[in-house]
């Protein structure tokens, strides 16, 4: 992801500095939070009694807070293309749709 967001403010703004600080914005944040997402997604999926709110609420509520996180993060100093930075980050959408419905399928299996 880092490399992907350093491409999109380089070849925006033909600017290093600015593109290597959101390049290693995105990458710390994916590496430090996106595992963190992922397992809320789970628990969202598996905790939940109500089976289609809980695929819902397992894609919804921790794409969108990674959605806003991103965002913010790159709002502060040093990234030049801001809203442009966060698009890839809305990649992880169908990543959590796939992982929360695998994780409500296999607890439903071992229930039944």
């Amino acid at each position: 992801m880092g490399g992907v967001v350093f491409c999109i403010n380089y070849f925006a703004t033909h600017e290093i500095k600015g593109s290597v600080t959101a390049a290693l914005k995105q990458g710390s944040y994916t590496f430090l939070l996106g595992g963190i997402f992922m397992k809320s997604c789970e628990n969202l999926a598996t905790k939940i009694k109500k089976r289609r709110l809980a695929i819902v609420a397992s894609v919804v509520i921790p794409s969108a807070l990674t959605l806003v996180l991103t965002y913010t993060m790159h709002n502060f100093k040093g990234t030049p293309k801001p809203l442009a930075s966060t698009i890839p980050t809305a990649l992880i959408i169908p990543a959590t749709a796939v992982w929360g419905y695998r994780k409500r399928k296999q607890l439903d299996m071992e229930l039944h």
